[in-house]
């Protein structure tokens, strides 16, 4: 027959009750030991006066560490306040009274005597020029140089443009003078490119022919030139325009261009007042002209028109009539064959 679980004699119950006895064996031997640790503990006056000892030199050392600091702080504080007083006395003595306000004046002033300086320099060289201006019909003018090829103009000699520099003109002035001239050249040159009026272009055959300066001479010559190839190269007129003739011939029976005759067309040719583009077209016209009188007419238009337009184009209906060709507005050139044609002309007298 099998043994009862709880029977106590079984070796279960033996090992819990062992282990319970070591359990309480062990706790009662621990409380005397802690209770005797803790009595050494209070009973000991040497640890309780280091804890003391430590935690005062604590407090000391933070209240002169504090201390110390905002005696620090104290002093950057007044050595700051000392330097921005200085400086506000700096500034006050600058913009105050005599100080800042004074000098910026001073400042001033010297800037605008600088200025009356400058703009007497100014003066100074405005009237020299002029008086240089003024003495350049008196002045000793320059022997005329011929310039063969290029515009006549009104077929007068040319007119010097810059007179001899006068004693009391400095080099720097002079030179000044000069670059003026130069740049009142290259205006002109300019201007007759983009109006395609003569007048300018007249103007630089004058600076050519009676200039005293070699320099303005060459650069006249040069701008000459560049107006001229642009002229001829350059088409300003619109190749579809055509005259109104029934506008300009009101009451005339004629209603296109082919029933203008060579009188008519002489007349838009020589009417300054017409549109530039109508006596262009015109010149274009007179091209299979049988008038005499034709060629004479587009040589007039070739010297006098004032527009360069309408001469270029006189020059090149002249030049398909007659077979031959010159250089462009070489006006020497043309009157030269044009007296050759009227020596032809003339009837050999019998002797």
């Amino acid at each position: 027959m099998a043994d009862s679980p709880t029977d106590p004699k079984t070796p279960a119950a033996d090992h819990s009750e062992s282990s319970s006895q070591d359990n309480a064996a062990s706790a009662g031997e621990a409380r005397p030991r802690l209770k005797a640790a803790g009595q050494s503990i209070r009973r000991s006056p040497r640890v309780q006066q280091l804890f003391g000892a430590s935690v005062a030199i604590t407090v000391v050392s933070t209240g002169l560490v504090w201390h110390f600091l905002s005696t620090r702080l104290e002093e950057l504080a007044t050595r700051v306040q000392s330097h921005k007083a200085k400086a506000f006395q700096d500034s006050d003595s600058v913009s105050g009274g005599q100080g800042g306000e004074g000098s910026v004046k001073a400042l001033q002033a010297q800037l605008d005597a600088w200025r009356r300086d400058q703009l007497a320099s100014q003066k100074e060289l405005r009237e020299a020029i002029e008086r240089v201006a003024s003495t350049r019909d008196g002045g000793a003018a320059a022997v005329p140089v011929a310039a063969a090829g290029i515009l006549d103009g009104q077929g007068q000699v040319g007119v010097s443009r810059l007179a001899e520099v006068m004693p009391n003109v400095t080099p720097t002035q002079a030179e000044f003078i000069q670059l003026k001239e130069r740049n009142r050249i290259t205006a002109y040159a300019d201007e007759a490119i983009a109006t395609g009026n003569r007048k300018p272009l007249e103007t630089l055959v004058e600076y050519i022919r009676g200039s005293g300066s070699s320099h303005l001479r060459d650069a006249a010559q040069a701008e000459y030139m560049r107006v001229v190839r642009m002229i001829q190269f350059f088409q300003r007129e619109d190749p579809g325009y055509r005259l109104p003739v029934g506008e300009l011939f009101k009451g005339e029976p004629v209603q296109y261009e082919a029933d203008l005759k060579a009188a008519q067309l002489f007349q838009l040719l020589e009417n300054i007042k017409q549109p530039w583009e109508v006596r262009v077209r015109a010149a274009i016209l007179l091209r299979a002209s049988e008038a005499p009188q034709t060629n004479a007419k587009l040589i007039h238009a070739i010297k006098k028109d004032p527009s360069l337009e309408v001469a270029k184009h006189a020059q090149i209906s002249l030049e398909q009539r007659i077979q031959r060709r010159f250089r462009l507005f070489d006006i020497p050139a043309i009157e030269a064959w044009e007296k050759e044609q009227q020596a032809v002309e003339l009837p050999k007298m019998r002797p």
